[in-house]
Protein backbone atom coordinates (compact mmCIF):
# COMPACT_ATOMS: atom_id res chain seq x y z
CA UNK A 1 0.00 0.00 0.00
CA UNK A 2 1.59 3.16 -0.98
CA UNK A 3 1.70 6.73 1.63
CA UNK A 4 0.71 9.68 0.41
CA UNK A 5 3.17 12.40 1.69
CA UNK A 6 3.22 16.49 1.76
CA UNK A 7 6.52 16.45 -0.12
CA UNK A 8 8.10 17.57 -3.35
CA UNK A 9 11.22 15.72 -5.00
CA UNK A 10 13.48 17.76 -7.29
CA UNK A 11 15.59 15.72 -9.66
CA UNK A 12 16.88 14.87 -12.87
CA UNK A 13 17.38 11.98 -14.29
CA UNK A 14 20.55 11.78 -16.11
CA UNK A 15 22.09 12.14 -12.26
CA UNK A 16 22.94 9.02 -10.20
CA UNK A 17 22.21 10.87 -6.62
CA UNK A 18 18.91 12.00 -8.03
CA UNK A 19 17.81 8.68 -9.57
CA UNK A 20 19.03 7.13 -6.22
CA UNK A 21 16.24 9.46 -4.50
CA UNK A 22 13.83 8.19 -6.78
CA UNK A 23 14.57 4.35 -6.34
CA UNK A 24 13.87 5.32 -2.42
CA UNK A 25 10.57 6.65 -3.21
CA UNK A 26 9.62 4.03 -5.70
CA UNK A 27 10.76 1.25 -2.79
CA UNK A 28 9.48 2.85 0.13
CA UNK A 29 5.93 3.06 -1.88
CA UNK A 30 6.04 6.48 -1.39
CA UNK A 31 3.12 9.11 -3.17
CA UNK A 32 5.22 11.92 -3.02
CA UNK A 33 5.10 15.18 -5.92
CA UNK A 34 8.20 14.40 -8.10
CA UNK A 35 9.49 16.95 -10.27
CA UNK A 36 11.97 17.16 -12.81
CA UNK A 37 14.99 20.07 -13.41
CA UNK A 38 16.53 19.85 -16.55
CA UNK A 39 19.86 20.87 -15.58
CA UNK A 40 21.20 21.42 -19.45
CA UNK A 41 18.85 24.39 -20.15
CA UNK A 42 19.68 25.72 -16.31
CA UNK A 43 16.43 25.31 -14.09
CA UNK A 44 18.50 24.55 -11.35
CA UNK A 45 19.66 27.96 -11.50
CA UNK A 46 15.95 29.82 -11.94
CA UNK A 47 14.95 32.27 -9.48
CA UNK A 48 12.32 30.10 -8.66
CA UNK A 49 14.38 26.54 -7.95
CA UNK A 50 17.05 28.85 -5.71
CA UNK A 51 14.58 30.19 -3.69
CA UNK A 52 13.87 26.03 -2.96
CA UNK A 53 17.38 24.94 -3.09
CA UNK A 54 20.20 27.80 -3.09
CA UNK A 55 22.73 25.29 -3.61
CA UNK A 56 21.43 24.74 -7.33
CA UNK A 57 21.54 20.99 -7.15
CA UNK A 58 19.51 18.40 -7.60
CA UNK A 59 18.12 16.00 -5.82
CA UNK A 60 16.55 18.24 -2.99
CA UNK A 61 13.43 17.07 -0.95
CA UNK A 62 11.27 19.61 0.54
CA UNK A 63 8.59 17.97 3.42
CA UNK A 64 6.45 21.11 4.28
CA UNK A 65 8.78 23.47 5.50
CA UNK A 66 11.84 21.34 5.74
CA UNK A 67 14.16 21.47 2.74
CA UNK A 68 16.89 18.48 2.69
CA UNK A 69 19.91 18.65 0.25
CA UNK A 70 22.30 15.69 -0.54
CA UNK A 71 20.45 12.14 -2.02
CA UNK A 72 22.05 10.05 0.87
CA UNK A 73 20.94 12.16 3.54
CA UNK A 74 17.28 12.35 1.49
CA UNK A 75 16.90 8.18 1.83
CA UNK A 76 18.09 8.14 5.20
CA UNK A 77 15.17 10.98 6.16
CA UNK A 78 13.19 8.80 3.98
CA UNK A 79 13.62 5.61 5.39
CA UNK A 80 13.59 6.46 8.92
CA UNK A 81 10.73 8.26 8.65
CA UNK A 82 8.52 5.91 7.40
CA UNK A 83 9.87 3.64 10.01
CA UNK A 84 11.24 1.40 7.08
CA UNK A 85 13.33 -1.88 7.24
CA UNK A 86 14.75 -0.78 4.45
CA UNK A 87 17.21 1.35 6.75
CA UNK A 88 17.28 -0.99 10.13
CA UNK A 89 16.60 1.01 13.42
CA UNK A 90 16.45 -2.21 15.97
CA UNK A 91 20.56 -3.70 15.25
CA UNK A 92 22.85 -0.70 15.53
CA UNK A 93 25.54 -3.14 13.66
CA UNK A 94 23.13 -3.42 10.42
CA UNK A 95 22.38 0.43 10.61
CA UNK A 96 25.95 1.04 10.55
CA UNK A 97 26.42 -1.15 7.69
CA UNK A 98 24.14 0.49 5.93
CA UNK A 99 25.70 3.50 6.80
CA UNK A 100 29.04 2.08 5.93
CA UNK A 101 28.07 1.28 2.26
CA UNK A 102 26.13 5.04 1.51
CA UNK A 103 29.69 6.55 2.36
CA UNK A 104 31.75 3.61 -0.02
CA UNK A 105 29.05 4.59 -2.76
CA UNK A 106 29.64 8.73 -1.78
CA UNK A 107 33.53 8.36 -2.13
CA UNK A 108 33.71 5.89 -4.26
CA UNK A 109 30.99 4.85 -6.98
CA UNK A 110 29.79 8.05 -7.39
CA UNK A 111 33.37 9.32 -7.72
CA UNK A 112 34.60 6.85 -10.10
CA UNK A 113 31.39 7.80 -12.07
CA UNK A 114 31.85 11.89 -12.25
CA UNK A 115 35.56 11.26 -12.83
CA UNK A 116 34.49 9.40 -16.32
CA UNK A 117 31.32 11.40 -16.94
CA UNK A 118 31.71 14.87 -16.26
CA UNK A 119 34.88 16.04 -17.83
CA UNK A 120 32.68 15.13 -21.12
CA UNK A 121 29.72 16.92 -19.90
CA UNK A 122 30.90 19.76 -18.78
CA UNK A 123 34.69 20.25 -20.55
CA UNK A 124 34.25 19.00 -24.15
CA UNK A 125 36.71 16.09 -23.56
CA UNK A 126 36.20 13.25 -26.47
CA UNK A 127 38.41 10.70 -25.31
CA UNK A 128 38.11 8.63 -22.07
CA UNK A 129 41.09 8.73 -20.16
CA UNK A 130 42.47 4.75 -19.04
CA UNK A 131 42.65 6.09 -15.66
CA UNK A 132 38.82 6.35 -15.43
CA UNK A 133 38.23 3.41 -17.14
CA UNK A 134 40.50 1.77 -14.88
CA UNK A 135 39.11 3.28 -11.54
CA UNK A 136 35.62 1.68 -12.95
CA UNK A 137 37.34 -1.62 -13.31
CA UNK A 138 38.97 -1.59 -9.82
CA UNK A 139 35.44 -0.37 -8.61
CA UNK A 140 33.47 -2.87 -9.89
CA UNK A 141 35.66 -5.55 -8.57
CA UNK A 142 35.69 -3.86 -4.73
CA UNK A 143 31.67 -4.04 -5.30
CA UNK A 144 31.76 -7.58 -6.42
CA UNK A 145 33.99 -8.84 -3.05
CA UNK A 146 31.31 -6.86 -0.83
CA UNK A 147 29.14 -9.55 -1.78
CA UNK A 148 31.56 -12.59 -0.99
CA UNK A 149 29.62 -13.32 2.37
CA UNK A 150 26.01 -11.73 1.44
CA UNK A 151 23.15 -11.46 -1.14
CA UNK A 152 22.83 -7.74 -0.85
CA UNK A 153 25.34 -4.58 0.07
CA UNK A 154 24.17 -4.84 3.61
CA UNK A 155 23.38 -8.27 4.72
CA UNK A 156 20.92 -10.97 3.31
CA UNK A 157 17.87 -8.45 3.09
CA UNK A 158 17.75 -5.50 0.14
CA UNK A 159 18.23 -1.90 1.94
CA UNK A 160 18.56 1.32 0.93
CA UNK A 161 22.51 0.73 0.66
CA UNK A 162 21.78 -1.14 -2.62
CA UNK A 163 18.99 1.40 -3.75
CA UNK A 164 22.39 3.70 -3.80
CA UNK A 165 24.68 1.39 -5.39
CA UNK A 166 21.99 0.92 -7.92
CA UNK A 167 22.10 4.57 -9.06
CA UNK A 168 25.85 4.17 -9.57
CA UNK A 169 25.96 0.66 -10.62
CA UNK A 170 23.04 1.20 -13.27
CA UNK A 171 24.77 4.10 -14.92
CA UNK A 172 27.76 1.86 -15.78
CA UNK A 173 26.40 -1.12 -17.06
CA UNK A 174 24.47 1.09 -19.30
CA UNK A 175 27.84 2.15 -20.49
CA UNK A 176 28.62 -1.41 -22.15
CA UNK A 177 30.61 -2.66 -19.16
CA UNK A 178 30.59 -6.97 -19.06
CA UNK A 179 29.74 -7.61 -15.71
CA UNK A 180 29.99 -11.29 -16.28
CA UNK A 181 34.19 -10.45 -14.86
CA UNK A 182 32.19 -9.55 -12.05
CA UNK A 183 29.95 -12.69 -11.40
CA UNK A 184 28.54 -12.18 -7.73
CA UNK A 185 27.84 -8.08 -8.57
CA UNK A 186 26.09 -9.36 -12.16
CA UNK A 187 24.23 -11.65 -9.75
CA UNK A 188 22.92 -9.18 -7.35
CA UNK A 189 22.12 -7.07 -10.72
CA UNK A 190 20.01 -9.32 -11.92
CA UNK A 191 18.04 -9.52 -8.69
CA UNK A 192 17.70 -5.93 -8.52
CA UNK A 193 15.64 -5.80 -12.03
CA UNK A 194 12.39 -7.00 -9.76
CA UNK A 195 12.75 -3.77 -7.93
CA UNK A 196 10.35 -1.22 -8.15
CA UNK A 197 11.49 2.11 -9.83
CA UNK A 198 14.72 -0.44 -11.63
CA UNK A 199 13.17 0.54 -15.28
CA UNK A 200 12.84 4.35 -14.44
CA UNK A 201 16.88 4.46 -13.08
CA UNK A 202 17.74 1.95 -16.40
CA UNK A 203 15.84 4.56 -18.86
CA UNK A 204 17.37 7.88 -17.04
CA UNK A 205 21.17 5.56 -17.03
CA UNK A 206 20.69 5.09 -20.68
CA UNK A 207 19.68 8.28 -21.51
CA UNK A 208 23.33 9.82 -20.20
CA UNK A 209 25.04 7.02 -22.00
CA UNK A 210 23.59 8.21 -25.03
CA UNK A 211 24.04 11.66 -24.44
CA UNK A 212 27.80 10.83 -23.38
CA UNK A 213 28.57 8.95 -26.63
CA UNK A 214 26.96 11.40 -28.99
CA UNK A 215 30.07 13.64 -26.96
CA UNK A 216 32.65 11.25 -27.78
CA UNK A 217 35.06 10.64 -30.86
CA UNK A 218 35.34 6.82 -29.47
CA UNK A 219 33.52 4.21 -28.00
CA UNK A 220 31.94 4.99 -24.42
CA UNK A 221 33.04 1.57 -23.09
CA UNK A 222 36.20 -0.19 -24.57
Amino acid sequence: MSRKLPMTLYHNCFSPPSRMAVLAVRNLALEIDVRNIDIYKGEQNTPEYLRVNPLHQVPCLVHENFVLTESRAIIMYLASLTDSPLYPTNDLKKRALVDSRLFFDATNSFVAVKNFARPVLRSGVKKIPSVAREDIKILLNTLDSFLDKSEWFAGDEMTIADLAILASVGTIKCWGVNFKEFPKLNGWFEKCKNLPGFSENHEGSQALAEKLSKLLEEPLWK
